[in-house]
């Protein structure tokens, strides 16, 4: 091999390794020996009797592991949420376990069918089937399941405050505090609690901003105030009534005061493909609400954007719910306007994050929803 061609690689092999460093950020620290291998992690030593057990092995990732066991690439934050031992889903270990599912219950063995009766005892041809129900063939009956939003859309919009909640912890300082305002993915921040607090190394936080209470487009009640997922980020080192912390991940700029949410993987609803509403279909009959805030307080939405309806769990709206979206004709006794079809991606008791899916037309905050 010509030294071009080796200096090519060597350039392309460094290019990649930056690559990756950038995206995923320094591995965890420090490592340890656990049997026979080396890992930053604790990672468990029992599991439940009928847990699922794969041993990680070189190569392996999150994403490839989802496949390989869900089906679905889309789903490796289930995965995630199963092991919490694992701090970052960017750094994974060969020889970490990894509860990837479920074992299915063991079969009871057929037993042995009894003789065939006589010759003239045998059905003819023309007699009916046994009334023994197989199933399907694999994959027959199964329909394709696509993931109904990004992670982004999840970790970088809202969620409704409905309770009041308490967020003591927050930012209250940051180690280029004399060079900037604000703080993005990289930046060291300090936190004002620590072990005294119940804060530890390795904990992991959403970074929030409480925004605006929202209010119902026809009545006025107060639905709850809308929460600004910012960022995401981890402790690193803990004093007694303080912490240093790594912001992992940013949404937007993060400022001194925002505040911390204990962090837990969302995972991204997949539903199967559903043909949207059209204008000539009968209304659904089931929930029907309002669309009640939009993103950036965008006033005319199309496909793509994010939006908080007042439908959720107790109104049988659930992450992987479809939506008709539509507008009340302004002429009465005719038949309402379809405006398109949204898909929701977190709920509450009487909220929901929503995706526009499909639009025909633009919509605004304050046109309505129903469960299709």
């Amino acid at each position: 091999m010509g030294r071009i061609t080796v200096w090519a690689l060597i350039v392309l092999l460094f290019s990649g390794y930056l690559m990756a460093q950038e995206q995923s950020g320094p591995p965890p620290r420090p490592l340890h020996k656990v049997g026979d291998h080396w890992t930053p992690y604790e990672p468990p030593q029992e599991f439940p009797p009928d847990a699922q057990v794969y041993i990680i092995q070189p190569g392996d990732t999150l994403w490839a592991l989802a496949q390989k066991f869900l089906g679905n690439p889309y789903l490796w934050p289930q995965l995630w949420e199963q092991n919490q031992y694992i701090r970052d889903a960017h750094w994974i270990y060969p020889g970490d376990p990894l509860v990837v599912g479920v074992k299915a219950a063991e079969a009871p063995a057929p037993e042995a069918p009894p003789p065939p009766p006589a010759a003239e005892a045998q059905p003819s041809p023309a007699a009916p089937p046994s009334p023994i129900t197989l199933p399907p063939a694999a994959g027959e009956a199964a329909e394709e399941l696509v993931p109904l939003g990004s992670e982004d859309d999840i970790h970088c919009f809202v969620y409704v405050d409905t309770e009041g909640e308490e967020l003591p912890l927050t930012i209250a300082s940051a180690e280029r505090i004399g060079y900037q305002a604000r703080f993005a993915t990289g930046d060291i921040v300090f936190i004002n609690g620590g072990e005294a607090e119940g804060v530890k190394a390795g904990d992991e936080f959403f970074v929030v901003m409480p925004d605006r209470v929202i209010k119902h487009p026809t009545t006025g009640a107060k639905l709850g105030r809308v929460v600004r997922y910012l960022g995401h980020l981890r402790v690193i080192c803990t004093q007694e009534h303080s912490a240093t912390a790594e912001i992992m991940a940013s949404c937007d700029p993060i400022p001194l005061g925002a505040k911390l949410k204990p962090f837990e993987a969302i995972p991204i609803p997949m539903a199967p493909k559903t043909a949207a509403a059209t204008r000539c279909d009968a209304p659904s009959g089931k929930a029907r609400g309002f669309i009640v805030y939009s993103k950036d307080n965008v006033e005319s939405l199309g496909q793509d954007h994010l939006v908080v309806v007042d439908l959720g769990e107790a109104d049988e709206v659930q992450p992987g719910t479809f939506l008709t979206i539509y507008r009340e004709n302004p002429v009465p006794g005719l038949p309402r306007i379809v405006l398109g079809q949204g898909a929701a991606l977190t709920a509450g008791p009487h909220w929901a994050t929503v995706k526009l899916l499909a639009t025909d037309g633009p919509v605004h905050v304050g046109d309505r929803v129903e469960v299709q």
